[in-house]
Parts: structure tokens; C-alpha cells; sequence
């Protein structure tokens, strides 16, 4: 299985607790991150995953990642020379892919699910498709509406709503050839081509109530220490 993973932002956020590596990379207990990630989809596709690191800011801790981990998994490095945004780095980092169908997530997020299974649950559903996860506050994130019916993603809304919900949790299911001829060669947001995408066509999505954790901010790179640094 070919998987994105977007590993190329600077993590401002994070910055004041971890600034000497890429926000992927941050330690919990003695361990990377990204350890977390790889077990998850080593746990999903075994042998078959085939990882693209889409890197950017401190990219040279990802190269060194990737040889010591190469007897774990296949490696492929998106490096982008210069800001391409999510969007581009997708965009980017396809050249390295030869499915048609391609899995992709955020490398600073911790998402207990069967990823082999989320993707045979969307697989052909729609050109993109994505996973929602429930938290129960949606202040920090923005909010989804999904047609219970049709499983579809009708709208995104800005940060800020109160209480339960659901959130996109950033793993997607996207066809390469699809998403290639609908995009610009340009630097451009993911989030924002999502939101304009499920306006026109059918955004399919898969809702989960499972561990998530998004380590962008202090307080839950602090979580993150407490809830995760069991599972390695």
C-alpha cells in the first residue's frame, strides 16, 4: 500500500516544548513519534506498505529516520525545495506512488484504527475520502457535518463550536489520477481544496469513536506522554 505521510510542517505550536526536530519526530518517553505511526500501519499492511515521507522543515531527520528504519518498511522521501502547502506536498510527493488509490495522514497524529480496513470500507466511494473521528470537544478543531444516510461530508466548519462532534481526523483515501488532473502545480492548502471539494462532489467518509491524539499544541504533546508511551 502507497501512504503519504505529511511530515513537512515547522510545528510553531510546539515549538516553546520540542525545537530541535521536525513535531513527527518529537519523543514520547524514549521513542519517536513517528514510531507510533509506523506501528500502526506496519500493524495494517505488514510487508506491503510502501511510506513517502513528504518532508520540508528539518527534512534531514527524516532521511536519517529512514535508514535506520529500513528494515521496518520501504521508504520513499518527498523533499520539497520550496513551501508547496498540503495540497502540494500530495501533489509532490504522487510521483513516488504507483496505486491508484493512495493513503494519506498527518505524521503528527496518533489514530488507533485498521487502516487496511478503512480503506477497503472506502475503497471506489468517492475520489477522496476520509476518516471523522468523535471527540468530545470540538473547540480546537473544525467540525464536520456528515449526512448519516449517505455518509458524505455536506460541510466544514471553522474552530470554535462547542461540545461533541465529529472532526476530520486526516487520513484520506485520494485517486492518484483524479487528484492529479483536479489540482494546481502550484503551492495550495489541502484543507481548503477539501472544503471546496465536498461543495461539488461527494466527499465520503468512515466515523470512528477511537484514540486520537493531535500532538500540534503543548497540552497534547502532554496527553500524547501520558496515554501512548505504553503502546511501544
Amino acid at each position: 500500500m502507497d501512504v503519504i505521510v505529511l511530515v513537512g510542517g515547522k510545528g510553531t505550536r510546539l515549538s516553546s516544548v520540542v525545537n530541535d526536530l521536525p513535531k513527527p519526530l518529537a519523543p514520547i518517553g524514549n521513542r519517536p513519534f513517528f514510531d507510533l505511526v509506523l506501528h500502526t500501519l506496519k500493524r495494517a499492511f505488514g510487508n506491503d506498505l510502501h511510506l513517502i515521507l513528504a518532508t520540508g522543515h528539518m527534512h534531514h531527520h527524516f532521511e536519517h529516520y529512514a535508514r535506520i528504519n529500513h528494515a521496518h518498511a520501504k521508504f520513499s522521501l518527498s523533499q520539497e525545495m520550496q513551501p508547496l502547502g498540503t495540497g502540494g506536498a500530495i501533489r509532490h510527493a504522487l510521483q513516488f506512488c504507483t496505486q491508484e488509490n493512495v493513503l494519506v495522514l498527518n505524521g503528527d497524529c496518533y489514530f488507533d484504527i485498521d487502516y487496511q480496513y478503512f480503506t477497503q470500507q472506502v475503497m471506489n466511494k468517492s475520489d477522496i475520502s476520509l476518516a471523522a473521528v468523535h471527540v468530545p470537544d470540538l473547540s480546537r478543531f473544525g467540525a464536520l457535518t456528515i449526512d448519516p444516510n449517505t455518509h458524505q461530508v455536506t460541510e466544514f466548519h471553522e474552530k470554535g463550536k462547542q461540545g461533541a462532534g465529529y472532526i476530520n481526523a486526516g487520513v484520506y483515501l485520494i485517486n492518484k489520477a483524479k487528484f492529479m488532473t483536479s489540482t494546481p502545480r502550484i503551492a495550495f492548502s489541502f484543507e481548503q481544496y477539501l472544503s471546496e471539494f465536498a461543495t461539488n462532489h461527494t466527499l465520503y467518509s468512515e466515523s470512528y469513536d477511537a484514540e486520537f491524539i493531535d500532538i500540534g499544541t503543548p497540552e497534547d504533546y502532554q496527553k500524547a506522554q501520558l496515554r501512548l508511551k505504553h503502546i511501544l
